[in-house]
Formats: structure tokens, sequence, C-alpha cells
């Protein structure tokens, strides 16, 4: 149980799998709070994934460290009284379940409220609360096409658009929700009154697209009716998904020109670079170091500025990484590396403030992964302990909520809980 942190004291029960809702409940663990991850008996999904032990794999491991786990079949008829208990125990219940089976397991707000007035309710949907597809299921993929912003950022192969990864609305789901459930604490603390915190896949998407997914009626209704005939007239000759993009670009986010010169990533002659700079003041900077003529942004789409950028490329391939960070940083141009994932772990701007951390486990020895992204001046963030085994808090937690030793050993033989093996 956590000890120290700004959410110290703080109880948090987690009914979800996959990676939104229990990212949420890394962060909270992270900030101090007792987080205790309910599992089904096969275990979270995420234990499906590259194994490292008998029910342990790479992506459990490192979306729930830091938490308490145990197994309960909600599905039984003794689930019940041990989600109740559930529920009177904690401060804070996270639940990523489809609504309709909020109350069929008994995990939905109003069941909750009942048990604990005081209780934070945080309530996971992939698309919204309301309206048509409130209660489908759904995933990171799917709100990327439909938020609008996967067609900006994903890659394609073949013409086809290949979702990006990470699942950025997954993981900003979670932000989002701890956001939303310590805002609800503050409110508690205030009134004394719990509530129901909605949280979505589609809300993050839609939040995380607000600088490219936006419409002005007064300068955008003509470029936009233009458009849909374009793109319509592209996909009826069989264009593939570059070139429909380009062509969106080149209408509806005039000023790219910037950001294929300026603001992106260049080929060196050891591996890769990160410029980005966009005032006035730091283009020049790009000049003066790259000796490049200055083009006009106004004519982006013309072969002389294709032509610039083309030289831009073969220039930046003439000299290593360090050599560029070096050179452009002497001016104060914004430079740096561009990591494969496994060498980001060890940059040591990244050790230094704690953004990746060591973690032992048990079960297969050392791993690397994510730290917390925030830290706090009053209270140190809890360095996080590894993801829990399957069942292994089960017995545990069980005496906490009240439960006998002869209650306990009922519910296992049911099979309404599972201890760890």
């Amino acid at each position: 149980m956590s000890q120290a942190g700004v959410l110290a004291g703080i109880k948090v029960v987690e009914f979800a799998q996959n990676a939104a809702v229990p990212h949420c409940g890394r962060l909270l663990a992270g900030m101090g709070a007792d987080v205790v991850k309910v599992e089904p008996p096969n275990g979270d999904a995420m234990r499906a994934g590259i194994k490292l032990a008998p029910h342990e794999a790479k992506p459990f491991a490192v979306i729930n460290p830091g938490k308490r786990g145990i197994v309960l079949d909600l599905a039984t008829a003794g689930a019940r009284e041990v989600i109740d208990r559930l529920f009177a125990w904690a401060d804070v219940a996270l639940v990523g379940f489809k609504q309709s089976d909020l109350a069929r397991y008994g995990i939905d707000w109003d069941r909750a409220r009942v048990v604990n007035p005081r209780l934070v309710h945080l309530t996971h949907t992939p698309f919204g609360p309301d309206g048509p597809d409130a209660d489908v299921g759904g995933y990171d993929t799917l709100v990327q096409g439909r938020s609008g912003a996967g067609f900006i950022m994903n890659r394609s192969e073949d013409g086809t658009p290949i979702s990006s990864r990470p699942a950025v609305n997954d993981f900003g789901t979670g932000m989002l929700s701890a956001l939303g459930v310590v805002a609800a604490l503050r409110h508690r603390d205030l009134t004394g009154e719990g509530q129901r915190v909605d949280a979505s896949l589609l809300g993050t998407a839609m939040s995380l697209g607000t600088p490219v997914v936006h419409r002005f009626e007064r300068a955008d209704t003509d470029d936009i009716a233009t458009t849909r005939v374009e793109l319509q007239a592209a996909r009826d000759a069989g264009l593939g998904f570059d070139e429909q993009r380009r062509l969106y670009e080149a209408r509806m986010m005039r000023g790219n020109g910037a950001f294929r010169l300026y603001f992106r990533h260049y080929l060196t002659a050891d591996g890769l670079i990160s410029v980005a700079g966009l005032t006035l003041k730091l283009m020049g900077k790009f000049h003066d170091v790259t000796g490049l003529p200055v083009p006009d942004l106004r004519a982006a789409d013309t072969p002389e500025f294709d032509a610039l950028v083309h030289d831009a490329e073969a220039l930046f391939r003439t000299r290593t990484t360090s050599e560029w960070i070096e050179a452009l940083r002497s001016v104060g141009y914004p430079c740096g590396p561009y990591h494969v994932p496994y060498d980001a772990l060890d940059d040591e701007q990244v050790r230094a403030n704690g953004f990746a951390v060591d973690i032992e486990h048990p079960a297969f020895g050392t791993y690397t992964t994510s730290g917390m992204p925030l830290r706090f001046g009053a209270a140190p963030n809890v360095p996080y302990g590894p993801s829990p085994g399957l069942g292994q808090h089960t017995i545990e937690v069980m005496d906490e909520l009240g439960f006998s030793d002869d209650e306990t050993a009922a519910l296992l033989g049911a099979g309404v809980v599972r201890a760890a093996d």
C-alpha cells in the first residue's frame, strides 16, 4: 500500500482491462493512491501479450505497475457482495465496460452511489455515454478514424492508412481520466458528495485533434465544399490515402510549407534529427546555419519550394546528427535527437527527470518502462513497484474488506474469487 505522494490515503478499485482506464490507475498509483485492480479469472487481456512467465506479459507489466491485484468473477452470484464491499472501501472506482454491462455486473454508478455516496465513479465508454453508439464497444483505432485526427497523423501502406501507435487516445484518455478523478475528489472535499465522471476515447481524440479538427464558418465553408468534391473525385479515380491527404492539406491546411522545412525530422549521415522552429526569428537562424535561401512560404505549393525542401534534405544527409545538433543549438535553433524506442529509455534527459524507470519483477526480473510524467514539490511521487501477479493480493484485500477466513475460503471454493497459484 502506498505511504507517500499527493494521493496518499486515497483508495482506488479498478474494474477495467487493456489500456485506457488502467493507465489512469497507473497514474493515480504513481501519485500515491492504493490501486486494487480487479481481473477476471483468466486475467486482463494484456496478460495475453508477449509472454515473460506464466500469466505475465510485456503489455500488462508496463501498463499496471504499482497496483495490487485480485481476481473476481463478476458473472458469479457471489460477486455482488465483494463488489459492494470494494465500493464501500474505495474513494474512487475506475470502470471500463460497455454501458450495457455495467448494471448486469452491478458496477454501475446507480448501484455504487447507494453503497457509497462519497464515491467518485469514473465511467469510461469508447464513444461517450450518449448518442446512437453509446453502447457500442470500441478501441483506439476506431476513434482515430472517427475523430478525423487519424486522417492527419496516420502513416500509410499501399494507399491505405495504418493506425498510429502508440495508442495515443487510449493513453490520453488515461491522463484525462486521472484529471477528472482528482477534480471530482476536490469537489468531494468541498461538498462531501461523490459523483460519476465520464471519459471516452472519442472525447479524448477530439480534444487531442484540436489544432486540426475545427471549422470556421466564415473562412472554411467554400474550401470545405470544394475539398469534398475534389476528394470524391480522387477516390473515384482510385487515388490512395497519401494523395487524398495531400489534396486535403493543400486546401484546408495552408501554411504547411513551414512544416515541410522548419518543423520536421531529417535524415542525417548517421540517423535522424528533429528540428522545430516556426517563428520568423528562428526561421532566420535555420537559414544562417544551413545557408539555404529564404523561401516565400505563400508559394509553398510550387516546384521551386519543392526543390528547396529537396535541397534541405540532401544537406542534412551530409553531416551527423550530433554535428547538426551542435550547429543548430549554437544559434539557439530548437532541435534534438530522433530515437528508436529502446534508445529513448537511456536518453540522459529522460533519465534525469525520471521519465523512464527500472522495475524489478519477481517473476521475470528487471524491466524498464515510463515513469511519472509530472511531479510535485510538496510530496514525492511513489516509486513504482512491479505489476501484480494474477490474484496476487486476493487474500490480502479480502481480509481488508472484512471477509472472514471461512467466508474467503467459501468464495474461493465457489470460484467467485481466485488467489495466486
